[in-house]
């Protein structure tokens, strides 16, 4: 990796404490240490003030980083052939249950994380890169500049400043070291990057008060291409007989355990996988036994801070807990870091077993480990699926509509009563495909997507079993099977949200680890599921409860009101939905329903009131979470309206509207498909309700049928819904289509729930 110029006057102002450094390297010239020709820096700190006494107290920190290594690669290579290549991924694995392991969001910006995006990641504190020679047709990874770096950030609008972590560590008067170039770009700052010295290993015996309180060592990439520790040569050796995981992966345990038996006592060790460009997937992650979460614990596993997933953390929480572990917990919450706070021990790491008998990964605590590799299986199976069980949704809604449109030309009872149930399953999906979390399908290896398919199949089945049977009651105070196959999806997929996410993440159709958009609360695609069932529910409900009573408007108000609050609260609130979007276009929604059931016409002065009144909401709910100091999304996002970065969020949000058809052609295709398609739809459904209208052609019959009350409101509040989401969602236009995949069916089962059929 090319290093940007840099001026010399900083080095002069501290020529003194450099020449006491150099006087400690010089002695360590020849002597083994984690590597010859490593490169090494330590930044003078003369003018910043003193770090706090407890960060002063604590052994000094040391972050050893590889690439491509997560705990099912871990657990091959524990069985590989090559004896050295055993040892050391059992030297690892042991490490790994006498300590804190966790998965590790690899992701910062593109479906391809490099190296070097992982390092400048780490350093910047946010979502950065600084490869940009994986940025073509071809996926590759050559290296990076800091000088691309800062080029690149100038236009992904994450914010990110390449080089925050070092300017941090200055200004709290810590002192820090980087060996490898992965390390080097992290810490380069805009006065160029860190001094080069050898051995990086006596930097930490050197004299009392001497070593610095920050060490990262990349020990994949030392400038020549090898791993920066003694057994480099070995490692080679081994690439043949690692032919699974990969002869990069045999490397980087064998430099890990090499690293671990000569650091281990002497400082506090930070073990992270940045990136895996082959294979995304969440990576290897240890941290020092003791280390705590804000959030607690769930089987021994830290809750990440701002995932809110067991054993799960951000490569941006790094840079902030780094900087607390050296400078104090108020330095790294006063710095304006978005990522969360790891509380890290005081004392030096240990653990490393002896090297004479080496333990199997049976070991105590590799419980831990073993769940942390079935974690990542599951969100990398989880978004493998997301494509064919979205295809099979919206494939399922659109056949049924034709089907129905079919069976309608020739109406008889018993094909229009199953296709009232063909509509019934349909509805039910959505929340079949929530509730399959509930069945390990991820461990179905290459065939666990089309066993996610299935299972939701069978759940949604078994919904519409069990929603047949209260039905057949034939009370007038049961809701008929439709109806309550309509609100099951929305209940199913808020009540979700509310309690954690558990099913919606890593789900078949969920938010996962591998995209890592979002951890928790109501996704996007949650979102558009919930809401567009959520309208048909509420508007046929409400007809229904309304009917008989003497206040009729009361009634509706009530009816719609009561439970659409319930629903803005789940999605709107911090620690419940956190959804900004979602918040923003339920009101307006729910507004149009209840005023349209009601048969009043609300105006263009009034729908503004109703536009003010939905960004208040969500303002309210985005400053709550900021003073309570939660940062949710939504505090996150008043953050960053109060430190004057919100602008580059919501141009890089927009900016994801119509960027995947300008650079995808197959999106470019299918956008111009779905929208020939609807047009096509909206003429044919235009010349078909004339000719009904007019007694003329096969649905004339239809004309004749009285048309429910709650239809026109209910599809007036469809139409703002998803108006209105398509424009404040960055995933755009999808969201009509999930949005559509969910009322529609839910229209037809409760249309052809009627009964209805030709004079």
């Amino acid at each position: 990796m090319s290093e940007p110029q840099y001026t010399q006057r900083r080095w002069l102002r501290a020529a003194g404490v450099r020449t006491v450094l150099a006087v400690l390297v010089g002695a360590a010239l020849g002597t083994a240490g984690l590597g010859p020709a490593a490169q090494a820096a330590v930044v003078p700190t003369t003018s910043a003030p003193a770090a706090s006494a407890d960060a002063a107290a604590a052994a000094p920190l040391v972050v050893l980083g590889v690439s491509g290594l997560s705990w099912s690669v871990l657990q091959e290579l524990a069985a590989a052939e090559d004896p050295q290549v055993d040892a050391a991924a059992a030297t690892v694995w042991d490490y790994a249950t006498a300590n804190a392991p966790v998965n590790l969001v690899q992701r910062t910006i593109g479906e391809t994380t490099c190296p070097a995006d992982g390092w400048m990641t780490l350093g910047s504190g946010t979502r950065a890169r600084a490869d940009a020679s994986h940025l073509g047709a071809v996926a590759t990874c050559s290296g990076g500049t800091w000088a691309d770096a800062t080029r690149l950030a100038e236009g992904d609008g994450y914010g990110a400043e390449p080089g925050t972590l070092a300017g941090l560590l200055d200004a709290a008067g810590a002192s820090y070291a980087a060996v490898g170039d992965g390390a080097v770009l992290a810490l380069t700052t805009a006065d160029g990057p860190p001094a080069t010295a050898a051995s990086a290993a006596q930097l930490l015996t050197a004299t009392d008060g001497d070593a610095p309180d920050l060490l990262l060592i990349d020990l994949m990439d030392t400038g020549a291409g090898t791993p920066a520790t003694t057994t480099a040569a070995a490692a080679g050796e081994a690439d043949s007989n690692t032919e699974g995981a990969g002869p990069a992966a045999a490397r980087a345990v064998q430099a890990l355990a090499q690293a671990l038996a000569e650091l281990t006592g002497r400082a506090r060790l930070v073990i992270v996988s940045v990136a895996d460009p082959q294979d995304p997937s969440p990576q290897l992650a240890i941290l020092p036994a003791g280390t705590t979460s804000p959030r607690g614990s769930d089987d021994g596993l830290l809750i990440g801070p701002t995932t809110h997933q067991r054993g799960l953390v951000q490569l941006t929480d790094l840079a902030p807990t780094l900087l607390a572990g050296v400078a104090g917990e108020q330095t790294a919450t006063a710095s304006g870091l978005t990522g969360g706070v790891l509380t890290l021990p005081a004392a030096a790491s240990t653990g490393v077993p002896d090297s004479s008998a080496p333990a199997a990964p049976a070991s105590a605590g590799s419980d831990r480990v073993a769940a942390l590799a079935d974690d990542a299986a599951h969100a990398v199976a989880s978004n493998r699926a997301v494509i064919p069980v979205t295809l099979g949704l919206l494939g399922a809604a659109l056949a049924l509509l034709v089907a129905v449109g079919v069976g309608l030309r020739r109406p008889r009872p018993e094909r229009l009563g199953r296709l009232g149930w063909a509509a019934c399953w349909v509805t039910a999906l959505p929340a079949g495909i929530w509730l399959a979390n509930l069945v390990p399908w991820w461990r179905a290896g290459a065939w666990a997507p089309a066993v996610a398919a299935l299972t939701s199949a069978a759940t949604a089945a078994l919904l519409t079993g069990a929603a047949a049977l209260p039905a057949r009651a034939r009370r007038p105070r049961v809701p008929g099977a439709a109806l309550l196959l309509a609100a099951v999806g929305p209940v199913v997929i808020l009540g979700d949200a509310a309690v954690g996410a558990p099913l919606g993440f890593n789900g078949p159709l969920g938010m996962n680890a591998v995209v890592a958009g979002r951890f928790y609360g109501v996704s996007n695609t949650a979102f558009a599921l919930a809401a567009g069932a959520l309208m048909v529910a509420l508007a046929a409900g409400a007809a229904r409860f309304a009917a008989g009573h003497a206040h009729r408007r009361l009634a509706l108000t009530a009816a719609v009101g009561v439970p659409g609050l319930l629903a803005l609260a789940v999605d709107g609130a911090p620690q419940l939905g956190a959804d900004v979007g979602g918040a923003l276009t339920l009101i307006p929604a729910l507004v149009a329903l209840g005023t349209g059931l009601a048969g009043v016409r609300l105006g263009l002065r009034r729908w503004l009131g109703v536009g003010v009144v939905a960004v208040g909401v969500v303002g309210a709910f985005a400053l709550a979470d900021y003073a309570t100091g939660s940062r949710t999304h939504l505090g996150g996002f008043a953050s960053q309206v109060l430190g004057g970065g919100a602008g580059a969020t919501l141009a890089r949000k927009a900016g994801a509207l119509v960027a995947p058809f300008l650079t995808s052609p197959p999106a470019l295709l299918a956008l111009v498909a779905a929208v020939g398609i609807v047009v096509g739809t909206g003429w044919w459904l235009r010349r078909t309700v004339r000719a009904a209208r007019a007694g003329r052609g096969p649905y004339a019959w239809l004309a004749a049928l009285p048309t429910p009350v709650w239809l026109g409101p209910a599809l007036r509040a469809l139409a703002v819904l998803v108006v209105v989401e398509v424009l404040v969602n960055d995933s755009g236009l999808t969201m009509l289509l999930f949005s559509a995949a969910a009322a529609a069916p839910a229209l037809a089962a409760l249309l052809l729930s009627m009964r209805v059929s030709p004079r």
